[in-house]
């Protein structure tokens, strides 16, 4: 299922109705709550809080919310204790703590996201026990920059041509279809090719044999759709070395 804006709204409300409040929210309270949803998610981005949220110049509560399930329940508590003065009402403790735990959670785990990017300086020691590809190696190798510790990010070994297929299904409406596709990567790798499949972009890439391991590269699937939406994905792919058997690389 993916998300939308208005999922977001209604959670808010629906915790508010838990917390006493019997006024049913009309029209304009969705507006307002929509626009209050992209200034409170732009002040979270500003503090660092980066959790991947749809900014839209004219926000569409129909829209995409762009945030994966862990941050959910924090932006509905926050949402709400915002929301609740608009009908003349202070946030009950109860809501007030649950939002406030959560946006500590939220906080704690966006760090954690930054924290695992951050480079080994050139002069630690690897350790024999992380010695995984590169045996020999004594010190740790500086990168540009480090594929996010996710597990969406994929590998793709030196050498290896491989298939891939990206699904759209859950993202388009009924009776829309996409229009137009593209398929494109960083230098180090090629897209040998790419095909359509209904709601599926199916694309086959080439790793060549001596691309450095270790390094990683990105592809970028941007899709048009017959109602004129744009969908833009970015797929991580970590680059890892071949393996030697024999006096041949496999």
């Amino acid at each position: 299922m993916t998300p939308l804006k208005a999922d977001r709204i209604s959670a808010a409300y629906s915790k508010l109705r838990i917390s006493g409040l019997t006024v049913k929210p009309n029209p304009s309270d969705l507006e307002l709550a929509l626009g209050e949803l992209e200034n409170m998610m732009s002040e979270l981005a500003s503090r660092g809080i980066e959790v991947g949220y749809n900014f839209e110049q004219e926000p569409d509560p129909n829209s995409d919310l762009g945030v994966s399930q862990e941050f959910w329940n924090m932006i509905a508590c926050n949402l709400a204790v915002r929301l609740v003065s608009d009908f003349n009402k202070e946030p009950p403790a109860t809501l007030y703590a649950q939002a406030s735990q959560s946006l500590s959670v939220a906080s704690g785990i966006c760090a954690r996201n930054r924290i695992r990017n951050v480079q080994y300086p050139s002069r630690q020691p690897v350790g024999s026990g992380n010695r995984r590809y590169e045996r020999w190696q004594r010190f740790y190798t500086q990168f540009n920059e480090l594929p996010p510790n996710k597990p969406e990010t994929l590998e793709i070994m030196q050498g290896e041509t491989n298939d891939f297929t990206e699904s759209f299904e859950a993202y388009l409406r009924t009776d829309e279809a996409i229009d137009t596709f593209v398929v494109t990567c960083d230098n180090g790798l090629v897209v040998v090719s790419s095909a359509l499949n209904v709601a599926d972009v199916d694309y086959r890439l080439s790793a060549p044999i001596d691309l450095t391991p270790s390094i990683w590269q990105q592809v970028k699937i941007r899709i048009e759709t017959s109602e004129g939406r744009v969908e833009v994905r970015i797929r991580n792919f970590q680059v890892t070395p071949c393996v030697r058997v024999g006096d041949q690389n496999i």
